[in-house]
């Protein structure tokens, strides 16, 4: 016993040895979240006001800084609170718009825990979660996610039972790639288990092994080391088995099996409500038929299996990639697989994953495009435009943060969205993460079920 909990010692101080070198300075991480939360401020309806919000009675009586989401009240203090981790970052004067300084500042007051009703100011406030009507849908949910991001996890599982008005109607179905019997996976089962009661789910293993059961290609693609110059977030997301788990839902959980399912990422958090997501999703006019109509094309197509937020209408290399395989010119519109509805009883009789596995094949021919982009490119390319698109709401990016570039959103992602994505390589759930101070308030209240896992995966503390 000794023994195993030095192992697993030493691997904990590895994970955070790697995470640290590969992060910036702190200085450096606290000017791009400030400049984070600036640009959230004045783009998001950000105001500064000394009454208090009718959106928050009695919480903030003298709220500084004040956006959709997130009060944050100082009552004089935030100077003094701020002024050692917000130093040099851009003085000291209270301005409108905001500061680096006093985005720093609210930052470290969402950090710090400070929450208002139970710590004297300076503390934050968050606006309460509006939940939509109910619905009688049964919603099915897949989140997978590998050992790093088993804290976003269980927050985004919980997130979608916090916004659900029917939570008793939810299946959620996780994937990881924690061994059973390992510490870790022990951790991770009793975290859900803190975090999800009364809520019914599944947790499965995704590994090399039992892809391979499923799929040749990918066990290929796992096993094989590109010679070729690529990325370092390219080629983890290549070699993680939990990446490809969107393609074998239903081989990992039999019960999926001719369901419609939200597939969501791990880096999310949900406000909105899953069912209505599936309700909407196959709806509407699907991509592929929008292009036909508007080239006046007659040919029947498939019944879309996908449904997704659209990022662009018309890539031209992908567009060439399919024509040279296919011989049919079509504008291959691309989308963000991170947030997707899937009819599985349409994805399998469509095949959909050997057309998956077809383009993931191509990727051995050393093709940039398909290598660089392991999954995403490739269910571009099977699905090829014929998917529904769905609100943008459902999907919300953030772009950019690094601290002297542009940022850029859809105005729906600067308010509440129904789904807000954490896009990028600085997760919320590491010190000083990406957009944090929108995250942690909402896991927070988790905070007693995820101690252990966050200090087991290199996460930052939630105080």
């Amino acid at each position: 016993m000794r023994r195993r909990r030095g192992r697993s010692g030493r691997m904990r101080a590895a994970l955070c040895i790697v995470l640290a070198a590969a992060q910036p300075p702190e200085s450096v991480l606290r000017k791009r979240v400030a400049a984070e939360y600036v640009y959230v401020y004045e783009n998001g309806g950000g105001q500064r006001t000394n009454g208090p919000p009718d959106k928050w009675p009695g919480q903030c009586k003298a709220p500084w800084l004040m956006t959709e989401e997130l009060a944050v009240c100082c009552a004089g203090r935030c100077a003094e609170f701020c002024h050692e981790p917000c130093t040099g970052i851009g003085g000291f004067h209270v301005s409108n718009p905001p500061s680096l300084f006093d985005g720093c500042c609210a930052n470290h007051v969402v950090e710090s825990g400070r929450v208002c009703g139970e710590s004297e100011p300076p503390c934050y406030t968050t606006a309460p979660l509006t939940k939509e009507a109910k619905t009688s849908t049964i919603a099915h949910v897949a989140i997978a996610a590998g050992r790093t991001h088993a804290l976003g996890l269980v927050a985004a599982a919980r997130s979608v039972v916090d916004a659900s008005a029917e939570p008793k109607n939810l299946r959620l179905y996780l994937a990881t790639d924690l061994v059973e019997g390992s510490r870790a996976r022990s951790v991770l089962e009793q975290s859900l288990k803190c975090a999800l009661p009364n809520v019914r789910y599944e947790l499965a293993l995704v590994d090399a092994s039992i892809l391979a059961r499923h799929s040749d290609v990918v066990a290929k693609v796992l096993g094989h080391d590109r010679k070729e110059p690529m990325s370092e977030t390219s080629r983890r997301l290549r070699s993680s088995p939990v990446n490809y788990a969107r393609f074998f839902l239903e081989e990992l959980f039999p019960s999926l099996s001719g369901k419609k399912v939200a597939y969501l990422d791990p880096d999310v958090s949900v406000f909105g409500d899953v069912a209505h997501l599936i309700d909407e999703a196959f709806t509407g006019e699907a991509v592929l038929s929008e292009h036909d109509r508007k080239a006046r094309r007659t040919e029947k197509r498939p019944r879309p299996a996908l449904a997704a937020t659209t990022k662009t209408k018309h890539n031209r290399i992908l567009s060439a990639f399919y024509q040279s395989r296919h011989n049919e010119e079509r504008k291959i519109a691309e989308f963000n697989a991170g947030v997707a509805v899937y009819d599985l009883a349409e994805w399998k009789r469509q095949k959909l994953t050997r057309e998956v596995e077809a383009w993931i094949r191509a990727s051995f021919e050393g093709n940039s495009t398909l290598s660089d982009h392991p999954t995403q490119t490739p269910l571009t390319l099977a699905v090829a435009s014929n998917y529904y698109p769905i609100d943008v709401s459902w999907n919300c990016p953030i772009h950019g943060g690094r601290s002297g570039t542009a940022m850029h959103a859809d105005p729906v992602c600067l308010s509440r969205p129904k789904i807000r994505h954490f896009t990028g390589t600085r997760k919320p759930w590491y010190p000083l993460g990406r957009l944090r101070f929108l995250w942690l308030p909402h896991v927070r209240p988790l905070r007693s079920c995820l101690v252990d896992l966050s200090n087991l995966t290199g996460g930052g503390p939630i105080l």
